[in-house]
């Protein structure tokens, strides 16, 4: 797996300024108190510039090798994000998910379709096999397009219109995972994505559909890029997601869009208990937090979360919002947030009375 000293990061960061694309690092980065957190803040502006500086990162070679040996299917979606593109793993997500609408009083029938994988292509760019599995340090490219689709149908009062959104994306990821007798080894992993999102939504009703087009949101200009660090022996992990993100305004003719810049940053630890605590940060903002007991690998008890008061930016209090029955404001720093409680019985979100503690 490749590691990269401060001295590598301030290369590729020259390199990225004789390339013209310098100002695409000028990331406002989190200050976690961890020191591990920070080791891996570090790591990531390494990671990050190496890329920026590479323009075929996330490109075949001209000549790709052939994978090095015959590799059944499951034990290669597995470890490279295509578990879901395993038919039947996707139709057990379908059934989890309407179940937890179900207990949750839900329409099932309102649950998203499962994503539909197509085009996938798995390029080693680094690998090799022992006795027929694979073995030691891997490099794998991986490319896919994904699809999302929900219908709903609106009620006007005088008439009703069918609602499809699409959600689809183009994504190109590398892993760099170690194999023993053909499997992950869960020391460190670390795997680079980019992504290209696009959405539509479609109206069954012209006056409908003339009118939300006034107030579509624009798909970002670039492609988002995200690191994802994990290490399953210590239950730890750090997601980093540089993004265009969009600023909207109003406009005399519908609304306006910009994009800007913004570093997304989570850290968990506790993965595989007792307790799994989550601490996320907008640019150098801390964002949220939250902390869920765990119990057999999966959630269990009550959940508590705390994050900036999205509501305040818009004037609206928690009694006007739905489903904020049971949150309140709290005060963490000197900066107000909301505290949110859930309640989760093995995996499953529930609106159980008495959580258990356990």
């Amino acid at each position: 797996m490749p590691r990269f000293s401060l001295r590598a990061s301030r290369f590729y960061l020259l390199a990225l300024a004789c390339l013209g694309v310098g100002p695409a690092l000028a990331l406002d980065l989190p200050n976690p108190a961890e020191p591990e957190a920070q080791a891996l803040v570090k790591r990531f502006q390494a990671d990050y510039a190496r890329i920026k500086a590479d323009p075929n990162f996330f490109k075949p070679p001209a000549a790709p090798m052939a994978m090095p040996c015959e590799v059944p299917q499951r034990d290669l979606y597995q470890p490279l994000g295509l578990f879901m593109a395993i038919p039947e793993e996707a139709e057990k997500i379908r059934l989890m998910s309407r179940k937890q609408l179900r207990d949750m009083g839900m329409d099932p029938d309102t649950a998203a379709k499962p994503m539909q994988y197509s085009n996938i292509r798995i390029t080693p760019l680094k690998a090799a096999c022992k006795d027929g599995k694979l073995e030691g340090d891997t490099d794998f490219l991986v490319q896919f397009d994904t699809l999302m689709e929900n219908v709903n149908n609106m009620d006007l009062g005088t008439r009703k219109v069918k609602m499809t959104m699409k959600m689809g994306t183009q994504q190109a990821s590398r892993y760099f995972l170690t194999f023993k007798d053909g499997k992950v080894q869960d020391g460190d992993r670390y795997h680079a994505n980019q992504l290209s999102m696009r959405n539509e939504t479609l109206y069954d009703d012209a006056q409908m559909a003339q009118t939300m087009a006034k107030t579509k949101i624009p798909d970002a200009p670039e492609p988002q890029v995200s690191l994802y660090y994990m290490n399953f022996s210590s239950g730890q992990m750090a997601t980093f997601t540089v993004s265009m993100a969009p600023k909207i305004t109003g406009g005399l003719f519908g609304v306006n869009t910009s994009f800007q810049q913004q570093l997304d940053s989570h850290f968990t630890s506790g993965m595989s208990g007792p307790v799994n605590k989550m601490v996320m940060y907008k640019n150098d903002k801390f964002f949220m937090t939250s902390e869920t007991p765990m119990k057999n690998g999966t959630y269990h008890g009550e959940q508590v979360q705390v994050q900036e008061n999205y509501l305040k930016a818009s004037g609206m209090r928690l009694d006007q919002m739905p489903g904020m029955e049971k949150a309140r404001l709290v005060t963490v720093n000197g900066v107000e947030m909301l505290e949110t409680r859930n309640c989760f019985i093995a995996g499953v979100l529930t609106k159980a009375q008495t959580c258990p503690k356990d």
